[in-house]
């Protein structure tokens, strides 16, 4: 049985045990820090995130379109400079609380290796995720694996060498400061171990305690007093060695700004977790740069830039970085009056909407001809947002409808509305076929198509973002004649034509004649407006014809809701747009992409139509209002294909209970959370009501990509192996293929009734 007078040593060594020391002293005295750390436990845990597909950032890092090994080292060394960044900002907060640390020898190196525990237990963590998801989501090998291990250790390695090795020689002890000679401080006598059971030697409880760190070979090494010391000559120590650490931060964070400006070639494709680590050192190293000289004035001033630059913004136009529709006309001299009156006075002109209205007739007939069929039933297809899930999920319906009917599907398909991705998916599919049509060899089913579409989109944008857009825009790119700034929203498009083949980069106009034609269907964005909510509408034709609102019952004052670009912009060249911004307007997701600026007084900002309208159902209902009397006297009726990345109502799916700090989070998390249910209970009673009022057969049809509350697929611009495997069998499933038989059902009563009219007329014509 141990005695009292043994346990105190123990007890003591654990209560001055420098690495605990500091972990209780983080959250004291640095929760900033700490907060950047359960960040990343969170993410890499699947805490945080998890619906984004966040972790898999993380977990399964692409470079130059693969999981590889340079993937892994690059996203190590990520980790090692904000670990590096972590120590830094540490050190300045701490360092000072332990005056021993100026003693030593190399202090911030000492620092950096008993405030390791984080780091370690975060790397052992990530790791050890990293190789169960690579595993089971990536299908990797053990070899490939282990590979991955090395990869991302040799990469943070790398960086916390270079740290260690070219900016921290500078770092000087009390002793280096003094020009002394420190051999006595290290004598053997100096020191006591734990593992020879040499004499402990206590120091007065409380102000100058005697912590047991780890020091030079790792060895555990208890501290000399520095009660004799100076407290002045200690603290200049510190002093000096906050400025070598500025230094390493300083030159930390201008590198990112000199690979902002390099920045754009796939070399700086970065994996995506990267350069969300990389966003996060930088803010970090910048706040700890300026904390290590202003120290509590540093809020202070922040608060007041924030203050300032808002002033500025508002009265002078700094600041104000816009993002801009490529192929558009910005001069002054060009701009309209956005404001009610104006929006008033398109939605009330008769003599224009009653032009674009039997202008979109003669497409209607154009259409049914190319069906050949006298009454085809009309395909309109809804499509929800949500990334590049929705995307993949869009184009692979489409490819499997059409290569089982033979083509027929997208020839009935009169119309496409929706948000985000799925209209992204859909763009995409009318592109080829239009290719196809025009006469190139297009091979439909070719898996390489797919492959185009589920590519990453996301690593050059996440670049752009940390190394860019925090900063001033200072490139600049040429695009149709004129010059934009290139930010995340620019590296979105040219990683899509990439991806893509450049079959879609093209203008707005380009698709005008094709869907007058009858040759595609025709596409309608639906973007909102951000500064009054109204729904800005987008495509190649012109729909005047859907703002007007002549429906209304008389005595309803009319908010005017839908605003038609060709009038907004008529002096802008919008069928000069590039397709690929209208395609990225409508899929803004906050954040993620910038919001598009529009050249109007005052300037509108443009955000994804999935705020006002997911599904494209109120678009779709729009137009049906404006069509109704052509469908009625020229279609066997209309089939909604609802073409969804999630189920109304998935299997599985559980109401939890609400815990206490629900109560004040679920007012704000609810608007967000039941967002899309939301909308599909409105949706669905405008549907329902539409339906009584139509004097054509309406059929309502959805294949849906997730059907059960475990179906995970990341709502992102990143998919897993595994993902894309899960899109291309989700249409097999029992339901889907239930729903995709109704389809072609449709399209078979659809022909033969064809067939039988043409038989009728022959014997008609044989007895006359």
């Amino acid at each position: 049985m141990l005695s009292r007078a043994s346990v105190k040593p123990i007890i003591y060594g654990i209560r001055y045990f420098f690495p605990l020391v500091l972990l209780f002293r983080h959250l004291k005295h640095n929760l900033i820090g700490l907060l950047y750390w359960v960040f990343f436990f969170a993410i890499v845990t699947d805490n945080l995130g998890r619906a984004f597909g966040i972790p898999f950032l993380f977990l399964s890092p692409e470079y130059q379109g693969d999981v590889n090994f340079w993937s892994f080292v690059l996203l190590g060394f990520s980790f090692g400079g904000f670990t590096m960044a972590f120590n830094s900002y540490s050190y300045i907060r701490l360092g000072p609380h332990f005056p021993f640390l100026a003693t030593v020898h190399k202090p911030f190196l000492k620092f950096c290796l008993n405030n390791a525990v984080l780091p370690i237990i975060f790397n052992v963590t990530y790791i050890l995720r990293m190789i169960e998801f690579q595993g089971v989501e990536e299908f990797a090998s053990t070899e490939t694996i282990t590979g991955y291990v090395f990869a991302y250790l040799l990469g943070f390695m790398f960086f916390v060498g270079i740290a260690l090795a070219y900016f921290f020689p500078a770092n000087k002890n009390f002793f280096d400061l003094l020009g002394r000679n420190r051999t006595g401080t290290v004598k053997p006598t100096r020191w006591s171990r734990l593992s020879q059971g040499k004499t402990l030697r206590y120091a007065a409880e409380g102000k100058h305690p005697l912590y047991w760190y780890v020091g030079k070979g790792f060895r555990i090494q208890q501290c000399r007093s520095t009660r004799h010391y100076s407290p002045v000559l200690l603290q200049q120590v510190f002093a000096q060695n906050r400025i070598s650490t500025t230094i390493f931060e300083v030159t930390t964070v201008l590198t990112f700004v000199v690979l902002g400006l390099i920045g754009g070639s796939s070399v700086f494709d970065v994996p995506a977790a990267m350069s969300i680590v990389m966003l996060l050192t930088i803010i970090l190293m910048l706040f700890s740069a300026l904390v290590s000289w202003l120290r509590n004035w540093t809020y202070v001033l922040l608060i007041g830039l924030l203050l300032s630059m808002n002033f500025l913004s508002h009265h002078w136009g700094v600041f104000q970085f816009e993002n801009q529709a490529y192929g558009l006309n910005y001069t002054e001299e060009g701009r309209t009056n956005y404001n009610t009156s104006t929006i008033r006075s398109f939605c009330e002109d008769d003599v224009t909407a009653r032009q674009d209205s039997l202008s979109y007739i003669r497409l209607l007939n154009n259409w049914k001809a190319q069906t050949g069929e006298e009454k085809p039933v009309l395909f309109i297809l809804n499509t929800s947002g949500g990334g590049s899930r929705s995307a993949s999920w869009m184009f692979e319906v489409m490819r499997y409808c059409d290569s089982l009917s033979g083509g027929s599907f997208t020839r009935h398909t009169a119309l496409i509305t929706g948000a985000s991705g799925g209209m992204v998916g859909a763009a995409y599919y009318r592109a080829l076929k239009l290719k196809e049509k025009n006469g190139d060899k297009m091979d439909m089913n070719n898996p390489a198509h797919f492959n185009a579409i589920s590519e990453d989109l996301l690593n050059k944008l996440s670049f752009a973002a940390s190394t860019n857009d925090i900063f001033f825009r200072y490139q600049s790119r040429l695009k149709t004649g004129h010059a934009y700034n290139y930010d995340r929203g620019m590296a979105f498009e040219e990683d899509l034509n990439e991806n893509t083949g450049s079959v879609m980069d093209e203008s707005l106009g380009y698709f005008r004649k094709p869907e007058q034609k009858g040759i595609i269907p025709v596409m309608i964005f639906s973007p909102t407006i951000v500064n009054d909510g109204r729904r800005l509408l987008i495509s190649s034709q012109k729909l005047s014809f859907m703002t007007t609102n002549k429906s209304n019952p008389q005595g309803t004052i009319r908010s005017y809701e839908n605003v038609d670009i060709h009038q907004l912009l008529k002096r802008n060249n919008v069928d000069q747009m590039r397709f690929t911004s209208v395609l990225r307007m409508n899929a803004t997701f906050p954040f993620v992409l910038p919001m598009v600026t529009l050249p109007t007084t005052p300037t509108v900002q443009i955000m994804d139509a999935g705020t006002r309208d997911n599904f494209g159902v109120k678009t779709m209902m729009q137009w049906i209002d404006a069509m109704d009397e052509w469908i009625r006297q020229n279609t066997s009726g209309v089939v909604v294909i609802q073409i969804r990345d999630t189920r109304k109502l998935l299997a599985g799916d559980e109401i939890r209970q609400i815990a206490f700090l629900d109560k004040f989070s679920l007012p704000f998390s609810n608007v967000y959370g039941n967002f899309p249910r939301t909308q599909d209970f409105d949706q669905e009673e405008l549907l329902k009501m539409s339906a009584f009022d139509r004097s054509f057969p309406m059929r309502i049809v959805s294949i849906n990509l997730r059907e059960g509350f475990k179906d995970r697929i990341s709502l992102s611009w990143h998919l897993t192996s595994k993902e894309k495997f899960k899109i291309k069998k989700a249409v097999l499933s029992k339901e889907n293929q239930r729903n995709i038989a109704v389809i072609h059902e449709k399209l078979r009563e659809s022909k033969e009734t064809q067939d039988q009219r043409s038989v009728t007329q022959i014997l008609d014509y044989r007895r006359r």
